[in-house]
């Protein structure tokens, strides 16, 4: 049986890997059309701020990592047609433009995502780049040896937009940020999007809220200013586009492939599309939210691989599930790092709950143990029943160990009573005697009772 993958990077790659191993007889072959067809794209912003220093190092296996375990991988080729009755593709060459029609058993499309790029003029200028796959990097690399730019635009404020924030700040490159929406960090509620608000601030990055990319304006081919909706004019010798992403869903679509309501593929928990035999994964899949139980489009690394496991497993002949996801994400901006796992209390309030929350503050270790640091932490529970609805957690403390419990208590639906007992890890030098996470609980346990905090 012949397995042909669509895509690499995350959910493609896991999914050739995991159908390997079901199945070690299976013939697996996977298209990509870049050079890479497994590196960690979250890397990206690192590389450019000069973190790392090694583009190899963010690349996790190459083309002949794969063959010698019995996957064919080709790298430059692209999918352009896919004829889903017949289980057949034609797949282009990107370097000399020839084509092939090749059959296969079961597919797996990992299409991913694709950067929102709107069409306002001077958007092909030299110097406005966008930043989603490693070969982009070749082009920021450009910019900054021929131009070695002193001023960036960023539009968009979203996860991508703070990291290179950061990056552009190590690069001394002074930088602004244009967000349409009022705030930063849109989907974190606002008093908690106002800490990454008031450290962009402090790090002297420029914050342009409440107004859009207008247009571009050039000089000899070149961006030399970002002109908003109302008319600001922004100089700028590099402008990123990061308002988001869009699933990679037109091959899908031309081939009769049911797409969800959020636009992205409909999957079953099978990661099975609305043909049989045939698996989406990553990027370009549709999944459920385990809190709302609301179908939701969720392009993260983490997520990708763990959906591509499940539809390698089941194209391979197992029987694997993907329950859904719950959101959970963590990014660094400068001092903090930023996290969420779950609903907002404005989604959950949107989403017919009836949330309730709390905000502490507390330090991540015994109060008397040096090198301790703060945390900031929005818990939401649903005031019906006390039922865990998601949380929030930011500051230069220990957001990712806080937002993991918090999502494991998602995982068991947990209600904030059953939080504030948790036997959590105690010692000085690692945590509170209670852990800043059982302290929000317990605070909103108090505040769902009627006790004051």
């Amino acid at each position: 049986m012949r397995i042909v993958i669509i895509g690499g990077v995350a959910a493609g790659a896991k999914a050739a890997a995991k159908a390997k191993r079901v199945n070690p007889d299976l013939e697996i072959i996977v298209f990509q059309d870049e050079a890479e067809v497994a590196y960690s794209a979250c890397g990206l912003p690192y590389l450019i701020g000069g973190t790392i220093t090694d583009q190899n190092k963010l690349v996790i296996r190459k083309a002949e990592d794969f063959a010698k375990d019995g996957i064919q991988v080709n790298t430059g080729r692209r999918v352009v047609a896919l004829d889903a009755a017949n289980r057949r593709m034609r797949v282009r060459n990107l370097q000399d433009q020839s084509e092939e029609s090749i059959a296969y058993d079961r597919l797996i499309v990992a299409t991913g995502a694709l950067p929102i790029v709107p069409q306002v003029a001077g958007i092909d200028l030299d110097g406005v780049l966008t930043l989603r796959k490693i070969g982009d990097l070749a082009r920021f690399k450009a910019i900054f040896e021929t131009r070695r730019p002193q001023r960036a635009v960023i539009i968009g404020a979203g996860y991508i937009g703070m990291e290179l924030a950061e990056a552009f700040h190590e690069l001394n490159i002074q930088t602004t940020i244009v967000e349409k929406f009022p705030r930063v960090l849109p989907k974190f509620d606002p008093e908690m999007a106002q800490l990454v608000h008031d450290q962009l601030v402090e790090r002297h990055v420029d914050l342009m809220l409440g107004d859009g990319l207008g247009k571009l304006q050039g000089e000899n081919g070149r961006v030399i200013a970002v002109v908003t909706e109302s008319g600001k004019v922004i100089p700028a010798d590099l402008v990123v586009i990061a308002i988001g992403v869009r699933p990679n869903t037109e091959l899908a679509v031309a081939a009769g492939i049911t797409l969800g309501k959020t636009g992205a593929i409909a999957v079953d928990t099978r990661m099975e599309t609305s043909i049989p035999g045939v698996f989406a994964a990553g990027d370009c899949a549709e999944t459920i939210d385990r809190v709302s139980g609301q179908p939701v489009w969720m392009p993260l690394g983490d997520i990708a691989n763990l959906q591509g496991r499940v539809a390698g497993a089941n194209a391979a002949g197992g029987n694997a599930q993907f329950p859904g996801v719950f959101g959970t994400a963590i990014f660094k901006v400068f001092d903090l790092n930023v996290a969420t796992t779950g609903l907002s209390e404005q989604a959950a309030r949107a989403l017919g709950f009836d949330p309730v929350s709390v905000l502490i503050r507390r330090g991540d270790r015994a109060r008397y143990y040096p090198g301790g640091r703060e945390v900031t932490i929005k818990l939401i529970a649903d005031r019906r029943d006390g039922r865990l609805l998601g949380a929030q957690v930011i500051g230069p403390g220990k957001a990712d160990k806080m937002i993991d419990i918090a999502a494991t208590a998602l995982l068991g639906k947990l209600t904030c009573q059953d939080l504030e007992n948790a036997d959590l890890a105690y010692s000085p030098p690692f945590s509170p005697v209670l852990s800043p996470m059982v302290m929000a609980a317990g605070a909103l346990s108090s505040r769902l009772s009627g006790v004051a905090d």
